[in-house]
């Protein structure tokens, strides 16, 4: 029994030691609401005689085009950002290629003004959309995950490491888990302590950091998200 309440102090205090414990942070009911139906409370200001505000929908569409602008008059901006005299919309439609080019609203109507409109080619946009996607997918930080065992032995470890160090270096986000194997032998506290040591360690050494702070329980299982400093 005292053999067990020592290992039970010395749990605690390498939680103690390594762990920080997180806040969660205070949703007010309104906020709670508001966030779950996809509105801001501000709503509640603005309109405090609606009982519900308007909700906009998900899958409701980015650009308004072609027939789908839907007034009678439209005013076209060249390539130099002038504003031309308004025109009807179903003449604009008829005076371009309609299989190469496209006829975009890129600002609604205002009081008298009919909406601005802008014709557009068909392929150009399409590249433009694509070379836009490919620079926020590469400006997306990856996420890489590495497993070690409380009881891994020395090369496992270093391997192990190793992939840490290289994943830091490439720009990556890692999350590094550390937890018992049931096939595996309890590991002493030494060994727990080493464990989590040489992960900080390392990442230090990488020009790294904690992103956040350290989840779990010790000798149970541990989550140390690390990445480079930039």
């Amino acid at each position: 029994m005292n053999h067990m309440r020592g290992l039970v102090s010395t749990a605690q205090a390498l939680r103690q030691t390594f762990i920080t414990p997180l806040r969660t942070p205070t949703v007010s009911l309104v906020q709670s609401y508001s966030l779950r139906n996809g509105f801001q409370p501000r709503y509640f200001h603005q309109c405090p005689r609606l009982a519900l505000p308007v909700v906009r929908t998900p899958n409701a569409p980015t650009q308004i085009k072609d027939e789908a602008i839907g007034t009678r008059l439209v005013q076209l901006v060249d390539e130099e950002q002038n504003l031309m005299p308004p025109r009807r919309l179903a003449e604009v439609l008829d005076s371009f290629d309609r299989s190469k080019f496209f006829l975009l609203q890129v600002s609604p109507a205002e009081d008298e003004r009919p909406p601005v409109c802008k014709i557009l080619n068909k392929m150009e946009a399409k590249q433009h959309e694509k070379a836009k996607a490919k620079s926020a997918k590469a400006g997306k930080v990856q996420t890489k995950q590495i497993e070690l065992n409380w009881a891994i032995d020395a090369h496992d470890l270093s391997h192990r490491l190793k992939q840490l160090t290289n994943f830091l270096e490439k720009g990556r986000k890692v999350e590094v888990i550390m937890k018992r194997k049931k096939a595996k032998r309890s590991p002493t506290v030494d060994e727990i302590k080493q464990v989590i040591q040489s992960v900080l360690d390392t990442t230090r050494e990488a020009g790294g950091t904690q992103v956040k702070a350290m989840e779990g329980e010790p000798g149970k299982q541990v989550m140390i998200t690390v990445k480079k400093e930039t």
